[in-house]
């Protein structure tokens, strides 16, 4: 049975944490300097901030690992989507601000997904190595 590689776990999870940040400090600068509102425009630079976190997390650690891609990826997503909701719910109890969305309650549904996008990117790597042996 193979062993579960924590480093690749660890260091994935802290570029999903490290990109996650500065999606965050990003988007109030975006906002401001490219005068986009509230509206569509921002939401679509956000959610692919958030899927580049995701993929560049989950290829990350897929590639530090070697092997079992979508096994380390989705756990480095969803790892890394528990750890941003806790220190969300950290921050607005230590601020005072309202929990943006439903706050929680959805988080079962974005650990899935963020899990999967990084497992998706984690599988991906590992077919192109995999790939790249073959045809040498």
């Amino acid at each position: 049975m193979n062993t579960v590689n924590p480093r690749a776990i660890l260091i994935g999870t802290a570029v999903f944490a490290l990109i996650y940040a500065v999606h965050i400090l990003i988007l109030p600068l975006l906002k401001n300097s490219l005068d986009m509102g509230e509206g569509g425009a921002m939401f679509a630079v956000s959610q692919m901030l958030g899927i580049a976190t995701c993929f560049i997390s989950g290829y990350t650690s897929a590639r530090i690992a070697g092997e079992r891609g979508f096994f380390y990826g989705f756990n480095v997503g969803a790892i890394g989507t528990v750890l941003s909701a806790f220190a969300a719910l950290g921050f607005s109890m230590l601020t005072g601000a309202k929990l943006p969305g439903t706050g929680l309650a959805t988080l079962p549904y974005w650990i899935f997904v963020n899990g999967s996008l990084a497992g998706f990117a984690g599988l991906l790597v590992i077919n192109m190595v995999d790939e790249g042996k073959r045809e040498q």
